[in-house]
C-alpha cells in the first residue's frame, strides 16, 4: 500500500492509497471543520450542515440524491466530530466516477429552504435523545471540563438553545467559508485508476473557488476540577475522569493508546480483573483520544452507587501501580489485540478510510499498515515508564459524575 497525493489549482488536495489485490474503493470528502472550529453562537452547526449535505443539490433532490446512491450498490454515510466532517461511499472500483460525481455534488448543497426547518427537529430529537443517555453526555461534560473555556469544549450536536438559533443565512456562510476547496480533502482507497480518478475529481470539483483560510487556534490548557451532578432517573453512578495527554500526531500517541488498552480493556486488563470480574461495576474502562493539538487519558465507571466509593478506591490503587512497572506479559497481549484489530480493520474499505481520516484531520503523517504494526510493536514496558513520566495518570483529574448521588462518596 503505497500513498500518494494531487493538489488541484483551486487548493483542493487529493489523497490516495492504492490496494490493487482488492476489487472495492473507499472514496469521500474530508472538510477540515468540526465543532471546534464553531463560534459559540452557533455551536452544533457543523453537525446540523452535514444532515443539510444530504438534502438536495442543484441536480438531484434528497429523493434522487438516495436513489442514485442505491443505484451505485454502495455503502455511504458521514458523520462529524470535533475537528472534522467526512462523508464516504465504499463501492465496487468501477463504479468509482459515478461516486466521485455524487459526492462532490453533496459538497454543494443548496441547504433547501424546505428541508431546513425540518431537519432541525430532527437535530432537536438526537441532542434531546442523548441528553436522557447519560453514558453518552458525561463524555461531552468531561471534555467541556477539561478544556473549559476552549471551543475544543463545545458539544458537537450542540445544544437545544444554539442549534434552535441557528438560521439558514448563517449556516451559509459557515458553508461558503468552511468547505471551500483549499479546506477540504478528497481522499480514496482501494483499488483504482490514479489518473482516471485525478481528471474525475477535476471535472467535478475544478471550478469551485477557494477562501481565505481561518486562523488557527491556541492549544487547550487543561483544566482540573471535580463536578457530581444528581440526575434523575438514573439508577447507576457514572462517573468519568481525564488527565492530559499527547496528542494524535505525537510520537508516544501510540504508547497512551496501548497503556489503555493494559489498564482498562474490556477483558483481561487492570480494571477487568481488579473490578468487572469481582462484580463490583458493570463497567471499568481506560482509554486514550489524541486531538490536533492536545489529548486525554480518560476513564469511565458505571457503578452501583454504594460501590462507588470502593471503586474509585480500587482505580486509584491501579494508576499508582502502574509506576512500579508493567506486566509484560500483559502489554504483549494488550499489542496483539492492537496489531489485530489494525490488520482486519485496515481491509474493511470504510474503516480503512475512517483512519485515513483520522490522520488527516490531526496532521498526523500518513503511515501504511506496517508502518503502524511497527509503531505498536515498539512499546515496551520501558516507553511505558517514560511515558508515565512525562503524562502521569495519578494526578488530580477532570471528573465528572452523573446519577443518584448528590455529592462525591470517594
Amino acid at each position: 500500500m503505497a500513498f500518494s497525493t494531487h493538489k488541484l489549482a483551486n487548493g483542493l488536495q487529493l489523497v490516495f492509497e492504492e490496494i490493487p489485490r482488492i476489487r472495492s474503493a473507499a472514496t469521500g470528502f474530508l472538510a477540515n471543520t468540526g465543532s471546534r472550529d464553531e463560534p459559540a453562537q452557533l455551536a452544533g452547526v457543523s453537525h446540523f450542515l452535514e444532515h443539510m449535505c444530504f438534502k438536495g443539490t442543484a441536480k438531484r433532490d434528497w429523493r434522487q440524491l438516495s436513489l442514485d446512491v442505491d443505484d451505485l450498490g454502495a455503502m455511504w454515510n458521514a458523520y462529524t466530530w470535533w475537528e472534522g466532517t467526512a462523508y464516504f461511499h465504499w463501492v465496487q472500483s468501477e463504479r468509482i466516477h459515478d461516486s466521485i460525481d455524487i459526492l462532490s455534488d453533496m459538497m454543494r448543497s443548496t441547504l433547501p429552504n424546505e428541508e431546513f426547518d425540518m431537519e432541525k427537529k430532527v437535530i432537536l430529537e438526537e441532542i434531546a435523545m442523548y441528553n436522557d443517555r447519560p453514558d453518552a453526555i458525561i463524555f461531552d461534560e468531561l471534555i467541556q471540563s477539561a478544556f473549559a473555556g476552549h471551543p475544543l469544549g463545545q458539544s458537537i450536536l450542540g445544544t437545544e438553545e444554539t442549534v434552535g438559533g441557528i438560521q439558514r443565512d448563517e449556516m451559509a456562510d459557515y458553508f461558503d467559508r468552511r468547505y471551500a476547496p483549499n479546506n477540504l480533502t478528497f481522499i480514496v482507497t482501494g483499488r483504482f485508476d490514479r489518473n482516471e480518478v485525478i481528471r474525475t475529481v477535476e471535472s467535478c470539483c475544478g471550478d469551485w473557488t477557494s477562501h481565505p483560510a481561518d486562523p488557527n487556534q491556541t492549544p487547550p490548557e487543561f483544566s482540573s476540577s471535580s463536578t457530581v451532578r444528581q440526575k434523575d432517573g438514573v439508577a447507576r453512578e457514572h462517573v468519568a475522569f481525564a488527565v492530559p495527554a499527547p496528542s494524535a500526531r505525537d510520537t508516544s500517541s501510540v504508547t497512551a493508546d496501548l497503556l489503555a488498552a493494559y489498564l482498562g480493556a474490556s477483558t483481561n486488563s487492570r480494571l477487568f480483573w481488579s473490578i468487572i470480574q469481582k462484580g463490583l461495576a458493570d463497567e471499568a474502562s481506560a482509554d486514550y483520544y489524541g486531538f490536533s493539538d492536545s489529548g486525554l487519558f480518560y476513564l469511565y465507571l458505571s457503578v452501583d452507587p454504594g460501590n462507588a466509593a470502593r471503586v474509585m478506591d480500587i482505580v486509584r490503587t491501579e494508576l499508582k501501580a502502574l509506576g512500579n512497572g508493567i506486566d509484560t506479559d500483559a502489554l504483549e497481549r494488550a499489542k496483539t489485540k492492537a496489531s489485530t484489530s489494525l490488520v482486519c480493520s485496515g481491509q474493511h474499505g470504510l474503516h480503512r478510510f475512517s483512519q485515513i481520516v483520522g490522520d488527516l484531520s490531526t496532521d498526523t503523517p500518513l503511515k501504511s499498515l506496517d508502518e503502524h504494526l511497527a509503531e505498536i510493536d515498539g512499546v515496551s514496558a520501558d516507553s511505558i515508564s517514560a511515558y508515565l513520566s512525562e503524562y502521569p495518570v495519578d494526578i488530580e483529574p477532570a471528573l465528572i459524575a452523573l446519577g443518584p448521588l448528590d455529592q462525591a462518596t470517594w
